[in-house]
Parts: C-alpha cells; sequence; structure tokens
C-alpha cells in the first residue's frame, strides 16, 4: 500500500470526501510488542474531518429537494459537523443554522462564521435537539433537520470508512474511537465486526473533570442516540491534559497535524493495549516472548492490528492547545490571574508572579491563582493512563494564591470564587456546590445563577482574637486564616486606609503583614470598607476583609448586611459565615516565562 491519493481532474470539492489514506503509527511512539497500530487520516478529507463523510451521507440524497424548496438545513453542533454541512451547503446554494451551547474553540466559531454559517447560541441547560425539532415543527417548510444524533446514514457512511480499512491493512483486532455522536464509530466498527467477530471495540471519553472538544464525559454520552453500553468491550478515560500530550506525539513523531480528540485515542489504545498485552502475557505465561518478538521473526499476520481514527486537524484548535495561558477575573474589582496548574506544572516563581501581576509591566492584578492543585503522580503509571483530571480523592478542590508582591496567601473568599467560576468556566466542575481548599482554609462555594456569576462562600466563623492600640486607634483584631485589623471611621477614604496601612506595614509589629480595614458603619445592615491588604496594599475589595470588618463589628450589626466597597456591593450573611458576590472574567492571554 502506498498510502498516495491519485490525482485527478473532479468537478466538485466533494468529490475529495472519503478515500483517505492509512498509516502505520512507529512503535517507538506506542512501545506495543505485540500489536501494529494504524491511524485512520480523515483529517484529510477536504473540509478537515471525519464529520465530511457524516454530512455528505445525510445530505446527499435531499440536496436537490431543498434547494428546490428553498429551505434552510439545520443541525446542533459545534464545530465539525457544522463545517462540513456548511461547505455543502455552500457549493449547492443552500443556507444553514447550527444551533449550539458547546462551542468552546474560538477558531471554531470564527471559521464558522467566516464560512457563512447562521450560529444560535443558547444556554448550556438547554436541550438543542429538542428546540431544533420545535423549530421545524412549528415552520416544517422552512427547515432541513439532519438528525446527525439518530440519523442511520451517519452509521451508514462509515461502514465505508471501515470497508477502506479493510481494503488497506486487511483483518482489524481492536478499534479505538472516541465517542461524541457515537454514529462514526458504530459505523467503522459494524463493517469491521463484520469482517472479524472477535473484534474488540474501545470508546474513549473525555474525564469527568476535564473537557475535550468533539469528545462527550461517560455521564454525556445517554444524549447520544446511537451509543450502547454493550457494543464496547471497554470505555476509556482521557484527560484534556492527556490527549495534547499524545497529539504533540503523533506531530511530531510522525508529522500528523492531529486534533485534540485524536491524541486522545492514541492515549487511550496505548493504555488498553498495553494492558491487553499484559493480560496475554500472564495467561500465556511467555513474558520474555513477545518482548524478544520483532518483525523479522514472526509473519505480518501473527502480530494484531488496532486502528485509530485520526479525526481532525489540529490548526482549529490553536487556542486551546496554548500552553502558558493566563485568565484574569475579578470581584468588585479585586482582580486575580489565573494559571492552571496542569496546564503549568512547573512551580511558579516570585520574580515571575510580581512580574505578571504588575500593571505596567504585566496583566496587572491584585494577585495570582495557581490551581486545581493535584498529586503528580495522577497522569501516568506504569504505561496506564489514570485520567483523574483536577480531582483530589473526596473530590475538594484545592488552590494556592499569591499576593501581587509574591507572598502567599493563606485565605481569600474573593480568590476562592475567583477560582471556582474558572473551574466552572471551563466545565471542570459541573455540580452548583463544591468545596474549595486554600492553605488550612476550606469552604463551601455554591453557583447561585445559571450563568455561574453570582457566588456565595460559606466559611468557618472568623475568630475575633482581641484589641489593641497602634497610634492614636483602637483596633479589632480578627483571624481567618490571616491577620485582620478593623477600625471604625466616619469617613473612610483611599488616602487615609493607604497612610495607616504604610505606616503599619513600615513598623516591625506585623512581620508577616497584616490586613487593615476602616468601617463606616451607615446601619445595622449596612456598612462601608476601604481596605489595605498584606502584600498589595489599597484594593478595591477583598473578601477576607469584608467579612473581618462584619464579624469585627457584629455586635452592632444585622445577621445580613450589605457591604460598600469602592469596586461594589457584596452582601454578608452573619448567621452563616457566607459572603455572596458578583463575579467575571476579564480577560484571558499569554505569558512569556
Amino acid at each position: 500500500m502506498s498510502g498516495k491519493r491519485s490525482r485527478r481532474l473532479i468537478t466538485k470539492i466533494t468529490d475529495l470526501i472519503g478515500n483517505t489514506p492509512i498509516i502505520k503509527i512507529d512503535k517507538k511512539l506506542h512501545g506495543l510488542n505485540g500489536v501494529e497500530l494504524f491511524a485512520k487520516l480523515e483529517y484529510l478529507n477536504p473540509f478537515g474531518s471525519l464529520k465530511d463523510r457524516t454530512a455528505l451521507g445525510m445530505l446527499e440524497e435531499n440536496l436537490q429537494e431543498i434547494r428546490q424548496q428553498g429551505r434552510r438545513v439545520i443541525e446542533t453542533s459545534s464545530g465539525n459537523s457544522a463545517k462540513a454541512l456548511q461547505c455543502i451547503c455552500n457549493v449547492n446554494g443552500i443556507g444553514f443554522t447550527t444551533v449550539t451551547n458547546r462551542i468552546r474553540v474560538s477558531e471554531s466559531k470564527n471559521i464558522l462564521r467566516f464560512i457563512g454559517t447562521d450560529i444560535v447560541e443558547v444556554s448550556k441547560d438547554v436541550n438543542t435537539v429538542e428546540m431544533i425539532e420545535e423549530m421545524t415543527l412549528h415552520a416544517p417548510s422552512a427547515y432541513f433537520h439532519t438528525t446527525q444524533y439518530s440519523n442511520r446514514k451517519n452509521i451508514e457512511a462509515h461502514n465505508v470508512t471501515g470497508e477502506e480499512i479493510l481494503e488497506d491493512i486487511g483483518k482489524v483486532d481492536y478499534f479505538i474511537h472516541v465517542l461524541g455522536t457515537s454514529g462514526s464509530g458504530k459505523g467503522i466498527a459494524e463493517r469491521l465486526k463484520a469482517d472479524n467477530p472477535l473484534l474488540k471495540t474501545v470508546g474513549v471519553v473525555t474525564s469527568a473533570q476535564s473537557y475535550i472538544p468533539g469528545i462527550r464525559s461517560a455521564g454525556e454520552l445517554a444524549s447520544c442516540g446511537f451509543f450502547r453500553k454493550e457494543d464496547y468491550d471497554s470505555i476509556e478515560e482521557v484527560s484534556a491534559n492527556i490527549a495534547k500530550c499524545y497529539m504533540k506525539k503523533l506531530c511530531r513523531g510522525m508529522g500528523i497535524l492531529a486534533g485534540v480528540s485524536s491524541g486522545a485515542s492514541f492515549a487511550a489504545a496505548v493504555s488498553y493495549l498495553k494492558r491487553e498485552e499484559e493480560k496475554h502475557q500472564a495467561s500465556a505465561n511467555t513474558g520474555e516472548f513477545l518482548e524478544e518478538m520483532t518483525d523479522r521473526d514472526v509473519l505480518d499476520n501473527t502480530l494484531k492490528k488496532a486502528v485509530i481514527v485520526i479525526c481532525d486537524r489540529l490548526e482549529t484548535y490553536a487556542n486551546f492547545i496554548k500552553e502558558n495561558r493566563f485568565y484574569k477575573y475579578h470581584v468588585l474589582g479585586n482582580t486575580y490571574i489565573i494559571i492552571d496548574a496542569a496546564e503549568n506544572p512547573a512551580p511558579l516563581s516570585r520574580e515571575f508572579i510580581v512580574k505578571i501581576c504588575h500593571k505596567e509591566f504585566g496583566a496587572g492584578a491584585d494577585g495570582l491563582i495557581y490551581g486545581p492543585l493535584e498529586p503528580t503522580d495522577h497522569l501516568e503509571q506504569a504505561g496506564h493512563l489514570v485520567s483523574t483530571g483536577h480531582l483530589y480523592p473526596g473530590q475538594v478542590y484545592e488552590y494556592k494564591a499569591y499576593n501581587k508582591d509574591g507572598s502567599e496567601v493563606k485565605s481569600a473568599l474573593f480568590a476562592s470564587m475567583i477560582f471556582a467560576k474558572y473551574l466552572k468556566d471551563k466545565e471542570v466542575v459541573k455540580s452548583d456546590s463544591i468545596p474549595v481548599k486554600i492553605a488550612e482554609q476550606k469552604m463551601s462555594v455554591e453557583f447561585l445563577n445559571r450563568e455561574a456569576t453570582r457566588i456565595k462562600v460559606t466559611i468557618k466563623e472568623p475568630v475575633v482574637t482581641g484589641s489593641r492600640v497602634i497610634g492614636n486607634r483602637e483596633y479589632v483584631e480578627v483571624y481567618l486564616g490571616n491577620e485582620n485589623l478593623v477600625t471604625e471611621e466616619e469617613n473612610p477614604t483611599r488616602e487615609k486606609i493607604t497612610g495607616i496601612g504604610e505606616e503599619i506595614h513600615s513598623s516591625d509589629e506585623f512581620p508577616d503583614g497584616v490586613n487593615i480595614q476602616l468601617v463606616n458603619i451607615i446601619s445595622r445592615n449596612h456598612i462601608q470598607i476601604e481596605t489595605f491588604e498584606r502584600g498589595v496594599g489599597y484594593t478595591l475589595a477583598s473578601g477576607t476583609s469584608v467579612m473581618a470588618s462584619c464579624f469585627a463589628m457584629k455586635n452592632r450589626l444585622g445577621l445580613s448586611v450589605s457591604v460598600h466597597t469602592p469596586g461594589g456591593i457584596c452582601k454578608v450573611n452573619l448567621n452563616q459565615c457566607s459572603i455572596t458576590a458578583e463575579v467575571f472574567k476579564i480577560f484571558e492571554g499569554e505569558f512569556e516565562m
């Protein structure tokens, strides 16, 4: 098999769909002794993915009718299916609409808009299939729904893909494929199994704590109309980090510019097939046989054959695979930069933290969040894939936080809100309440609205440790994992708190620093504060300072207090020991190491 495609004159771009080559993956990349691993290069389809076959299969017989009736094609897709459907519609003079709640890759949205797609984005809790069915019910002559989640033509299009694999390499023993709509994998597996009833089929999903474009998590498979658990010998979970590592192996080791889902397939294949080899060695009691076996020692048909599919290309995921990413959020003007610990496992230096938080020479922030933290041995052990994602045992989400001067933070309530919001934005967490930990402080974080912007943090009751006089002022001392000095001031201003803060920090009385708050009690349910933070200086707001201020003045306040800061208003419930505020993402970017 040469693997080359013949040059020929074509009359339309869709003539190039299908007949993709297959390539043998170098053993040096996978380390398997008894299995040859092949990759079907579906990314060489004209629109860049295996979904080209799906789209053409669902539309081909109806194109003339759709065009004559002036209908629009409609589907729910966040990427490759929509791109292929749009391109086919373009060359046939047909409009196309995608209804989606899953576009997470900015390049996909930009490409779809550029090629003319009408994108209807809805919130995550909307069932897009049901929404399209309702639209077509109310306007049956306006739309042609391709129904990729239930259309048998989705499967049949990939029976042909399976046939091509058999023509090129013969009998297949293992087929490993990612699960999205599950149609393509089902179609290929059907054809391969018709040739070899002993075929083992492996489905690949993203770990529950991770996100890989185009792949479902195990919990989401129920929404895939073609998925039946009994069709698979194993379901392998892969985290986004592992998928990126393995797509990098394909790119650098084979020149295959594979997308993230293909990296997940490769990772799952290596993990699963190594376990298969170990089982074979144990049962046959020939531990040294497979290790010593080479292609020269045995006939080609002695080795098992496994196939993965290179679903699409990496260019679409340029932002998703970027390393050195950072994200900036704020709560009431209290800003934090987030560095994902899974994407950037190297420890952060104090110099780096100071530089990136600098408002002139960096991105500018009050502090930096580094997390989620996890044991270093979660990723791979003895060649086996371990896809625990970001989670600690017990599902506690832990992070570190640093002030803009690089000093570590022991308590940070607004940072905890921002950290939780980031986890929600990245779909690391799906629930509406999660436990969070920073240093020794544990707290509960709740998302109070659908957008997960309104967040409540509940902590253990702060400890009022006493009072002390500094200068001519009496301060209440409050401990929340860090020290706070709270004093009453009828007219708190930036100038006053800055002067007091700098004077106290210039003394040797608090070698580790201290947070200082000026508090004006407006009424039992309203207070005004100004804050000077350890390691930060003057800041528009601080969750720890807000809570310290309320508990310092607890005997003079009601149970529910609106706290007015220069950055806005938040709510404190003294009975619940909770604080509620709004969290917003400002921007994201890349940093230079």
